[in-house]
């Protein structure tokens, strides 16, 4: 059974464009949420990231990418077979950012989630998206 979607909504005070690169290049993702990154930020691109020495490999592929204010990808975890629960590409993420001011709001829905999985992955949200996203962009804005 899968879930409509989880939801994680912060503010960052930094422009959309300084908040799209955290999610479009690999040495800036790898600032805020894994040890090393390929991507290739194009509809059909690659998406993967390894969130620690040896840890857990997340692989998707890009779907969309409105520059500065919306992407999706495809979200899953590489040693997961097909049809195991989020297995590679088996998931969606939409990231939306929304000027406000001189900051940026930043809206991120999961959807497609087994059950099982919600409370794992809220809080894999709340962690990487609502403080070292926000962490990380923010420092570079005050370099």
């Amino acid at each position: 059974m899968t879930t409509d979607a989880i939801e994680q909504r912060v503010r960052i005070a930094a422009s959309p464009q300084t908040v799209w690169s955290f999610w479009t290049d690999a040495q800036r993702l790898c600032e805020w949420w894994g040890c090393s990154a390929e991507v290739q930020p194009r509809p059909g691109g690659l998406f993967r990231l390894e969130t620690s020495p040896g840890g857990p490999v997340m692989r998707g592929e890009y779907i969309e990418l409105v520059p500065h204010s919306r992407l999706v990808f495809s979200f899953g975890w590489e040693h997961n077979a097909p049809g195991e629960p989020v297995a590679p590409g088996s998931t969606k993420v939409e990231v939306t950012l929304t000027p406000v001011g001189d900051e940026t709001d930043v809206h991120v829905v999961h959807l497609g989630l087994p059950s099982e999985q919600v409370q794992a992955h809220t809080e894999g949200w709340q962690l990487f998206v609502g403080r070292r996203l926000v962490d990380a962009a923010e420092r570079s804005v005050n370099r």
